[in-house]
């Protein structure tokens, strides 16, 4: 699978000067000093390759290697392709959108889907509320 997420953005980076790439939190995932931040560490992060948005791109065969802004300062990230959990062109109106199931290595280098963690939210609670019934 890392094969064809590699060459799905390896295409893409060819023939678009603007796409987004949103990675789900992943054990490897390295975005600079700055980190995942608040609900990122769940839900993910969405990068914005555009022409003055990212500077020394490496695609390796498990991985991408770039430094992007951040707020003005420039990160170096290390993103595992199995990070990778979709690229689009347009977040209003996709002309295209490849969606992939995060993966993430076990012991053994066995790899495993990631579990979607809106699938796994337990951290809200349902309240309810004694109707009252209208007196005339």
């Amino acid at each position: 699978m890392n094969k064809f997420r590699q060459n799905i953005f390896q295409e893409i980076l060819k023939k678009y000067e603007k796409f987004y790439v949103h990675l789900m939190p992943h054990p490897e995932l390295i975005v600079g000093s700055r980190g995942l931040l608040g609900d990122e560490n769940k839900n993910g992060l969405v990068l914005v390759f555009s022409p003055h948005s990212y500077d020394k791109l490496s695609l390796e065969d498990d991985c991408i290697t770039v430094n992007m802004k951040f707020s003005g300062s420039w990160e170096s990230l290390y993103i595992p392709l199995n990070a990778i959990s979709a690229i689009f062109n347009d977040p209003v109106k996709p002309e295209f959108m490849f969606s992939f199931k995060p993966v993430v290595k076990t012991e053994g280098n066995k790899e495993t889907v990631m579990d979607d963690p809106a699938e796994n939210d337990s951290g809200g609670k349902v309240l309810e509320f004694p109707s009252k019934k209208k007196k005339n």
